[in-house]
């Protein structure tokens, strides 16, 4: 099951995707829980006026956030359709003046930019997990076009956290469909063949995040599972979410539990901010 990156492939998929990547980030109280959590990240790193490269921008979500901030943005994605959706969701928001520009990218080659272009990058919901065997080559150009103690932040899909929010539906998998298939995804953390339904990505342990980001030229700042406490508890959680007072606690136990060392496998994503050297 080799593999290896194309970014044809990855571009096509998030085309069909449309508009549900817009929704992805409010589906459920889980995937809200891990919007805040990202959102978090970028109100403690990104200041106004900073110039900024969302990479793997999507629908917009966080290109809005961004704005609010008072980044000026420049949108990068590999897919067309992803950016015209953002063009509308931004533009819908209020937000246009905040849009540098919009650019069909691949991160494993920024040659457009210049060194030291921007303040801050940020590549989240798992851009490098999509490069598979480029990881390396994507971080150093995400790094490159940082300004020197600039940070870049951005988060992969965690192997560990997705296997334990998915249970039953691996197990499933394993005894009617392929065991071989289950034990290769979580031996390797490429999700591949007909278990990925076509979304081939690659899923880290934090160990192996943690070791790519020290090959390279930058110093990890903060560290953080996305999610941990909230992962399969949507029950417990749409109860008290319009309880504004016992939201906002839980919310702050979900932050501080999912920056312990402990917890960074924990959820479906990882997240971590790096300051460029």
């Amino acid at each position: 099951m080799n593999v290896r990156y194309d970014a044809g492939l990855i571009g096509d998929y998030f085309n069909n995707y449309g508009e549900r990547e817009w929704q992805r980030l409010e589906a459920d109280v889980e995937s809200r829980v891990s919007f805040y959590l990202h959102r978090e990240f970028l109100e403690e790193y990104i200041g106004t006026g900073a110039e900024v490269l969302e990479a793997g921008a999507g629908a917009g979500r966080f290109t809005i956030e961004l704005a609010k901030l008072g980044a000026r943005v420049t949108v990068g994605d590999l897919s067309a359709v992803q950016l015209e959706l953002n063009r509308v969701r931004v533009e819908a928001a209020g937000h246009a003046g905040a849009v540098v520009a919009r650019k069909v990218l691949d991160i494993v080659d920024l040659s457009e930019f210049a060194p030291a272009t921007f303040d801050a990058v940020v590549a989240y919901g798992g851009p490098l997990s999509y490069v598979l065997e480029r990881a390396d080559d994507a971080l150093g150009e995400l790094l490159r076009v940082v300004k020197p103690r600039g940070h870049l932040l951005l988060s992969v899909m965690s192997l560990v956290g997705a296997t334990r929010k998915y249970v039953p539906t691996i197990i499933g998998w394993a005894r009617e469909r392929s065991l071989e298939e289950v034990e290769y995804v979580i031996r390797t953390g490429d999700q591949v063949g007909e278990i990925g339904a076509g979304h081939v990505c690659h899923m880290y342990r934090w160990a192996e995040f943690e070791a790519l980001l020290r090959r390279h030229s930058c110093t990890i700042v903060a560290a953080s599972a996305a999610n941990f406490l909230s992962v399969n508890q949507h029950d417990a959680l749409s109860e008290i979410e319009a309880d504004p007072v016992l939201w906002e606690k839980f919310l702050g136990w979900e932050r501080d539990a999912c920056r312990q060392p402990g917890a960074l496998d924990g959820g479906t994503h990882i997240i971590a901010v790096v300051r460029r050297t």
